[in-house]
């Protein structure tokens, strides 16, 4: 392994990702420097280390025609400084699409449009000062000399280790793939994908399974927006792979009884206003909370929006015309496009992989690529909430849209050094975060110090904050036992201004960088926090705090 190699240069700030949030902080930071007043501003030297090659948004979900569910006017910059350079105005002025984008006569950009636009704003961000890394990942933290963190990465590229130094830290880690458990083992299959790698794996999949000489069957695990999205597109994939002897399916497995649409009337959007977030930070009680998040569920989890809905029903009621009209007339219908299925009340058992080699059938004619060949297939148990119905049904492929999971943040922070600064420890659990408005003590803890290096002296890697699939908290026990007590929480205290707050060490020194978490504090900050609705918002307000108490 490389000895890491030491940066000398001390950063006002290291962000962790180079995602929208922290492109949001770098524009927020680039229109400060060139304010009139810059020479007064504390922040000047900036990084920002990514693990991925180049900015990516979202690459496995830009389906065709997708289209974003929220106005453009909801972007990086707008609602904290309406004349700023890095709006989504700015970038269709610039791109000379204005007009025609006015013409289109709606609000909601192309999912496509806004992924160009995010990669023009992390662009310009750049040209105007902000340092970047990309392809590196995170392989440390540890307390540094004059209060500093120092920040340990290895260059993706190349191999070899740095070392930086920073003042005050940033971490916004994104959303990785929620993984359901039944899944767990076949995680690395190829033909078994997370929704967010979906454009990325389907042609590879669909390319192999197009040799097999039956009609293919393909489950779609969710009920939400993406998986809505992906049956539709699957659906026209596997409308050009010939199917000998049958029709293509596709299983949209779902708990529900049905798709539900999601709320976007006016007075539910509000929810999702920056003025909320003081309302929700502010609320007496974490049940409070809980009970607002469950009332508002159907703005944004499990649910599909209104016009996806109405295409998805018009097919499956094609079908069934289909059907009618074929029993009617004795003609079967001469298009046979892949059927779509929607299981309802399904609730999945297990998953088997099984494979199998057909008999080839007897022809001293035959070529070798017209074998038959081996089939692979995986066979889902499942039931039925309501009638309790046992079944298995064998798919070729399966996508699960299970949503994501924001718990990177405490696995990069508790493998660490810096996460004893925040009562973490590497056997830490169930973390939650809690509003520094609360009536609760910050303990005194003496969490045990952490040896970040192996026996040859060099640092090992851990959980990056940049990875887009990182390993799962640890669960709180392997054993089933009523012996053994389930841990409480571990209550991480947080401010208004999105600063984890530290405790003191027994000797009231407190741990003086400040650490900023970004795009995973539902619980605290409410519902817009992990999408883009405040992205421009609470990058002026992480800015602000950055700057107080601090000289330039």
């Amino acid at each position: 392994m490389c000895v890491p190699s030491t940066n000398n240069t001390v950063f006002d700030l290291i962000g962790l990702g180079f995602g929208p949030a922290n492109i949001a902080i770098g524009a927020a930071l680039t229109e400060a420097w060139s304010s009139p007043n810059s020479s007064e501003f504390p922040v000047k030297n900036v990084l920002f280390l990514e693990k991925h090659d180049r900015f990516r948004w979202h690459p496995g979900m830009l389906l065709p025609d997708a289209r974003m569910q929220i106005s453009f006017m909801k972007d990086l910059a707008t609602l904290r400084s309406p004349q700023s350079p890095y709006t989504f105005l700015s970038y269709l002025h610039s791109q000379n699409r204005l007009i025609t984008f006015i013409n289109r006569g709606s609000t909601i950009p192309t999912r496509k449009e806004y992924a160009d636009y995010l990669a023009w704003a992390a662009q310009r961000v750049q040209d105007n000062g902000v340092n970047v890394k990309f392809s590196h990942q995170i392989v440390g933290l540890n307390d540094g000399k004059d209060n500093t963190i120092q920040v340990h990465v290895r260059n993706l590229a190349t191999g070899e280790e740095e070392t930086f130094r920073t003042r005050d830290l940033i971490i916004s880690p994104g959303g990785s793939p929620k993984i359901p458990t039944v899944m767990l083992p076949y995680m690395e299959h190829p033909k078994v994908v997370h929704s967010s790698s979906y454009c990325l794996s389907v042609g590879s999949i669909l390319d192999g399974l197009a040799r097999q000489t039956r009609p293919l069957r393909v489950a779609v695990i969710g009920s939400g927006q993406s998986a809505a999205e992906v049956t539709l597109d699957l659906r026209q994939r596997l409308g050009v792979i010939a199917a000998h002897g049958g029709r293509h399916e596709i299983d949209m497995i779902i708990r529900k009884g049905s798709l539900k649409p999601s709320d976007d009337s006016p007075f539910a959007n509000e929810i999702f206003d920056p003025a909320t977030t003081d309302k929700w930070f502010n609320m007496p009680s974490k049940r409070v909370r809980e009970s607002t998040l469950s009332e508002y569920k159907a703005t944004n989890y499990g649910v599909v929006n209104p016009r996806t809905i109405e295409v998805l029903y018009e097919v499956i009621y094609d079908q069934k015309l289909d059907v009618a009209i074929s029993k009617r007339t004795g003609v079967n219908p001469e298009v046979l496009d892949p059927i779509i299925n929607i299981l309802p009340y399904t609730s999945i058992a297990s998953v088997e992989f099984t494979r199998t080699s057909p008999e080839p059938a007897i022809d001293l004619l035959s070529t070798e690529s017209s074998k038959p060949q081996e089939q692979e297939s995986f066979l889902i148990t499942s039931q039925h909430s309501i009638t309790r119905e046992v079944s298995d049904r064998q798919y070729d492929a399966i996508i699960y849209a299970t949503g994501y999971q924001r718990t990177l943040w405490v696995d990069l922070l508790k493998s660490t050094e810096i996460g004893k600064h925040f009562g973490l420890t590497a056997t830490s659990s169930e973390v939650h975060l809690t509003p520094c408005t609360e009536e609760t003590t910050t303990p005194v803890l003496h969490a045990p110090a952490f040896d970040r290096k192996d026996n040859s002296g060099n640092v090992t890697p851990i959980s990056s904050s940049a990875e887009s699939t990182p390993p799962t908290s640890p669960e709180p026990s392997m054993f089933n036992s009523t012996q053994l007590e389930r841990p409480s929480p571990k209550e991480l205290r947080i401010s208004r201004s999105y600063r984890l707050l530290p405790v003191t060490d027994g000797n009231d020194k407190m741990f003086e960088p400040r650490v900023y978490l970004q795009g995973v504090e539902e619980a605290t900050h409410g519902l817009s926090d992990t999408l883009l609705s405040v992205l421009g918002v609470r990058a002026g307000e992480v800015v602000a705090d950055l700057c107080s108490g601090r000289s330039a």
